[in-house]
């Protein structure tokens, strides 16, 4: 949970969605700088890891480790939808992520799994420390362009203050433009195959 001195300029970001027995993963890389997308990678693959809550490591992790794997240059950094610290077992797919591809992760969650609200956060009143135990683990942030909050922790070789001043600084509206963009490949991703497989009924 402490900072590296390697270069954040390359921010990545991996999202999964499903349909039946399939998950569809695509990573998209962005440039700190502009915000400006350098690379898609998509891929397919069967689901091998039933449903469990706080065990969502288990069932994504492969199709995380495929398609970061299918991008030419590696991320300075790597967001995962879902948590990383902020978790009951203190350890989520973020964590799993990073510690697997050892590369910094951070946690970006829509929905909350742990944790209670303390005092605001850094910056301004947009943002909540969130506790677990006696010790800040993320940050309820409301990004402009949405109402409701995301939630930022660690991954992996990042501390907590950099993850979400990361976030804050790579998100135009409402969501990180990295996970944005993936989120956005993987849905059509999906969209694509089963019209395909439509047509060939």
């Amino acid at each position: 949970e402490r900072d590296e001195s390697g270069p954040m300029n390359l921010i990545g970001g991996v999202d999964v969605s499903y349909r039946d027995e399939e998950m569809f993963a695509a990573a998209a890389s962005i440039t700190v700088d502009d915000l400006e997308c350098v690379e898609v990678a998509a891929i397919r693959r069967r689901v091998d890891f039933p449903y469990i809550p706080t065990y969502l490591a288990y069932r994504e992790f492969p199709a995380t480790r495929d398609v970061v794997s299918r991008l030419s240059k590696r991320p300075d950094v790597l967001m995962i939808d879902g948590h990383g610290r902020l978790h009951p077992a203190l350890f989520g797919v973020a964590c799993y992520a990073g510690v697997a591809l050892d590369m910094p992760t951070i946690g970006i969650a829509k929905n909350p799994l742990a944790g209670r609200s303390g005092s605001a956060g850094p910056s301004d009143c947009d943002t909540k420390s969130l506790w677990i135990g006696d010790t800040i683990r993320g940050f309820a942030w409301v990004p402009a362009g949405r109402s409701r909050p995301i939630y930022v922790s660690v991954g992996h070789r990042i501390s907590l203050e950099s993850a979400l001043a990361l976030a804050r600084s790579t998100t135009r509206s409402g969501y990180p433009e990295a996970l944005r963009i993936a989120d956005r490949v993987s849905r059509q991703t999906n969209r694509n195959e089963k019209r395909e497989k439509g047509a060939t009924r």
